[in-house]
């Protein structure tokens, strides 16, 4: 966590976090008690991954890989015999944690606010824990994906590798779905799979929705992860 948390991007990223929480408790008390205030979690949970969160990822895995290597980092996980992969979840892990503390964090902040002044405390607690919910899945997927697109390449091509993965089949989702078996539109792209884990905590009839969401969710990380350590492989090869 230590090394996912340095540099300034990364600084400014947390306080935006923190920024987007104690936003949400200012919108929830405007609302005055309304009825929509039990949106206020989900709302936040997604704006301030997307923004905040986002961020903080380009900014803890933008060349991560060949700076560690650089300082040394490796090198000395070799001689205290830290393999490849301890070194690979530890460093992904880090970044999965900080992601989930500043994204998770606000949805938090964002949920008591929305609970204490909710008409009804129970539709704002489901919809705090489907926003934790969408929070923590956004942390566990962003983070190994991050770092498999930005950890080793140049500002210019990771940014644009990871906004191809995130954006473009977001895109071209209404012809992607077209091939996919009917009611499976949580495997058209990352945000839409997210969607769904979010919907599955709120209503259960969503259930099998979040199932499939989770399953390709897995498959994204598990693929980064091989493409982290393929990398550090090759890193640790070079010192």
């Amino acid at each position: 966590m230590w090394l996912a948390s340095r540099g300034g991007l990364v600084a400014t990223s947390l306080v935006l976090a923190a920024l987007g929480g104690l936003a949400s408790i200012v919108a929830a008390i405007a609302l005055d008690g309304g009825t929509a205030v039990a949106h206020v979690p989900t709302l936040a949970s997604k704006a301030v991954a997307w923004s905040a969160g986002v961020t903080l990822a380009f900014g803890a895995s933008l060349r991560a890989l060949p700076r560690d290597r650089d300082e040394g980092l490796l090198a000395l996980a070799r001689m205290r015999g830290v393999g490849a992969g301890d070194y690979v979840r530890g460093r992904v892990g880090g970044l999965v944690a900080l992601l989930a503390i500043a994204v998770g964090g606000a949805t938090l902040v964002a949920g008591l606010g929305a609970t204490a002044v909710a008409p009804s405390a129970t539709v704002a607690i489901r919809a705090s824990k489907a926003g934790l919910a969408y929070a923590l899945a956004f942390a566990a997927t962003l983070g190994p994906l991050a770092m498999a697109a930005l950890g080793a390449r140049t500002r210019r091509g990771g940014y644009f590798t990871l906004l191809a993965v995130l954006v473009l089949p977001e895109l071209l989702a209404p012809w992607t779905a077209a091939l996919l078996p009917a009611g499976w539109y949580e495997l058209t792209s990352i945000p839409a799979a997210l969607a769904a884990v979010r919907a599955g905590v709120v209503s259960p009839s969503a259930g099998i929705h979040m199932v499939r969401a989770l399953t390709g969710l897995t498959a994204v990380v598990a693929a980064s992860l091989a493409v982290v350590f393929t990398r550090v492989r090759v890193q640790a090869d070079g010192t």
